[in-house]
């Protein structure tokens, strides 16, 4: 009896390493400097691994694109994160309003200027590949446990080529730009492209790719891949070509957060997890269409939790009091 005790006890035992929670990480977007930061107090008692901004961290853009604004508020975003960044480990990518003009793109005048801003305030280490080389896409490779978790940070803004303007401004589904198929525009551009070739082949057991602009949302004229429809099946193409199995994206922008579900021609499912605004809902955003969309989006403050254990991760949409308000699991290989 005491031998079959014995091993019962290590069967639950290994059952329970089996389902130990490997790695934590958390992700927002829209962070407004005149508002509350309320929400980063709720965020450090998660005890993230990982806490990732993903863009508009500031919102310091002008209509002119003069930076004088924009240096105030790198200045005052510092102040109002300086203890949360002693707390918890982050990292930044950008999206418009702290690159320096709406909706903006490679033609902006001051991008160089701006982004020497973004280095110098999230104080990027003088050897960081993004202070050698044009743009501020970079990679991070975690490893705990035996689990690689390659996080690959792309940069929407410093290459990207102008949007199509709507022929039917704040018609639904065509508010601000609409579909261009104009095979010489770009998102990424160039360098940056054979850069993400190149990481989507490296040997990992999960990705996940950060992009400020959604990825696989359909249904909006405001900015997102889909604008760019050549660019966005580029994307699919490399990832059916890299042949990676178990690959997530995090996205922000939208002032709402969600899940979306896509399938590319070689059968892979892609799953993109939203989430903003941290600290700017507007209250007035309505439900859109959604043919890619898993379930509702959450239109008040959140931010997303990303839990990855050794076979399956689980995306938590989270309220600024910590409440999951919605959550996706999906098992990996």
């Amino acid at each position: 009896m005491k031998i079959i005790h014995f091993l019962f006890l290590f069967v639950l035992s290994v059952n329970s390493y089996s389902n130990q929670e490997i790695l934590t990480l958390g992700f927002g977007s829209c962070l407004h400097q005149d508002r509350s930061m309320a929400i980063l107090k709720t965020i450090e008692k998660k005890e993230l691994d990982l806490f990732m901004f993903i863009g508009d961290n500031v919102y310091g853009d002008q209509e002119d694109g003069e930076l004088d604004k924009l240096i105030r508020t790198y200045k005052q975003q510092y102040n109002n994160l300086e203890n949360f960044l002693k707390n918890v480990s982050t990292e930044f990518i950008w999206d418009d309003h702290d690159f320096g003009i709406n909706d903006g793109g490679s033609n902006y005048r001051y991008k160089d200027r701006a982004k020497e801003l973004f280095l110098e305030t999230w104080k990027i280490p003088s050897n960081d590949p993004r202070r050698l080389r044009d743009g501020l896409y970079f990679d991070k490779m975690i490893k705990k446990n035996g689990l690689k978790v390659h996080l690959i940070f792309l940069d929407n803004r410093s290459f990207k080529s102008e949007w199509k303007l709507t022929d039917e401004f704040n018609k639904e589904g065509k508010e601000r730009y609409v579909k261009d198929f104009d095979p010489q525009k770009t998102l990424l551009g160039k360098k940056q492209w054979q850069w993400l070739k190149d990481k989507l082949n490296e040997d990992s057991d999960i990705k996940i790719i950060l992009s400020s602009l959604q990825i696989l949302s359909l249904g909006h004229g405001w900015e997102s891949w889909d604008k760019l429809p050549l660019e966005r099946e580029r994307l699919f193409n490399l990832i059916d070509e890299s042949d990676v199995s178990n690959l997530f994206i995090l996205s922000g922008d939208r002032h709402r957060g969600g899940f979306y579900r896509f399938k590319t021609n070689d059968n892979n499912d892609i799953y993109e997890f939203t989430s903003s605004s941290l600290n700017l809902p507007i209250p007035f955003n309505t439900e859109e269409k959604g043919p890619l969309r898993i379930g509702s989006t959450y239109r008040k403050a959140n931010f997303g939790v990303v839990r990855i254990f050794e076979d399956k991760v689980v995306m938590e949409l989270t309220s600024n009091k910590g409440k999951v308000v919605n959550s996706l699991s999906i098992e990996i290989n």
